[in-house]
């Protein structure tokens, strides 16, 4: 290919996405889905992991732009110190898609650990595979290992179009978004779980109970 059919077909993804893009905005004032439950109404046991509720700082929860959320430290009945700490943030406008993983750690002083980037699989209520994507990080001799994915709710075939776009970010998911969205996010030591078998089996008794409060009109995504 010649560098002038290169730079054609450049130009043309680039118009097509920006063409996207615009459609994007001017659908932009379709009604964005709600929940059907709080997330409050998620049980403080799932499976074999007991929860208790953890208070998060006012400014988090401002620079999360999180409409509804939960944050819970749950820990394992079988596996005495195992713990995981759950966050979920719901947005009506899908703003909270600039705050992944990939995003806020780095901001803190976190270094990616390439080598411990897994995508995991469990198995949904109604036995289609949801992929989660676990992610480690280090700051000095701390590990952390994070387990994330999300929804998109209200989307349709355009927006899921351009999301796969090479011009869209993962920076700019809020605002190629026409839906809400809702991030969740499993915390837990680096030393813990190297396989992710805890982390498959708290997902899969958390998604039991998330069914009932997602939207059905969704789409899921587990890269950050």
């Amino acid at each position: 290919m010649t560098q002038m059919h290169r730079c054609v077909l450049c130009a043309g993804v680039l118009t097509i996405g920006l063409v996207a893009q615009g459609e994007l905005k001017r659908l932009n004032q379709t009604k964005r889905p709600s929940l059907r439950r709080d997330l409050a109404s998620i049980p403080l046991e799932l499976g074999d992991w007991v929860g208790e509720k953890e208070d998060v700082a006012p400014d988090i929860i401002e620079r999360a732009q999180t409409t509804e959320y939960l944050n819970r430290v749950y820990k394992s009945r079988t596996q005495p110190g195992l713990q995981l700490t759950l966050w979920i943030n719901y947005s009506e406008k899908g703003t909270n898609l600039r705050h992944t993983p990939e995003i806020c750690l780095p901001s803190g002083g976190w270094t990616k650990i390439e080598s411990q980037t897994k995508v995991l699989t469990t198995v949904a209520p109604d036995s289609h595979e949801v992929r989660i994507t676990r992610l480690g990080y280090e700051q000095g001799e701390l590990v952390k290992q994070v387990g994330f994915w999300y929804y998109i709710f209200g989307e349709g075939k355009l927006e899921n179009f351009v999301r796969r776009l090479p011009i869209t970010s993962r920076s700019s998911h809020g605002q190629t978004t026409r839906g809400s969205s809702m991030t969740v996010e499993i915390f837990y030591p680096g030393e813990h779980d190297p396989d992710g078998d805890a982390l498959r089996d708290f997902t899969q008794s958390l998604l039991i109970e998330l069914e009932p409060i997602l939207p059905h009109d969704r789409a899921e995504y587990y890269v950050p």
